[in-house]
């Protein structure tokens, strides 16, 4: 083993980022069967009310920077799975909705992430799932601290 590879073994960052680049290929693996990547199906999955949803909720929702949200709602548009409106209670705000296309595609990205999900978590006892929680918890406190030390 190299010297890379035995200081990145020793790093929670490198653990962190593998962990997420795998499952994001698990899960576009995936959605690629339905010209699809992940994001769409978390933006998918966040526009569940009716009457639609302000574009600025998505975001917060689902943890996903702006201008890569308004780009992946020109494409979820543009292939039929949404629709934009102004609000007729405020012209100022935007809202989403999701065609038919778009509730067909989100019951299979809920499908998707379940089942993920159930794969992942059934690998885990109640006493891990609980520590890993709590070590996610951690993580996102000490990302917190070093976006307020950065600006600093």
């Amino acid at each position: 083993m190299d010297l890379f590879q035995q200081t990145a073994d020793k790093m929670v960052l490198y653990h962190l980022r593998t962990s997420w680049l795998n499952l994001s290929k698990a899960f576009n693996d995936k959605a690629s069967q339905y010209n699809g990547t992940i994001s769409m199906a978390f933006i998918l999955m966040a526009i569940y009310e009716e009457d639609g949803v302000p574009v600025t909720k998505i975001a917060p929702r689902i943890g996903m920077e702006p201008n890569s949200l308004s780009r992946t709602l020109n494409t979820l548009e543009e292939n039929g799975f949404l629709l934009r409106k102004p609000d007729e209670n405020d012209q100022r705000k935007v809202l989403v909705y999701l065609t038919e296309a778009g509730k067909k595609h989100r019951k299979i990205a809920l499908k998707t992430v379940f089942d993920l999900e159930k794969k992942i978590t059934e690998k885990l006892s109640p006493k891990q799932l609980k520590a890993f929680t709590d070590v996610i918890e951690q993580v996102s406190d000490a990302l917190d601290e070093f976006g307020k030390q950065m600006e600093k």
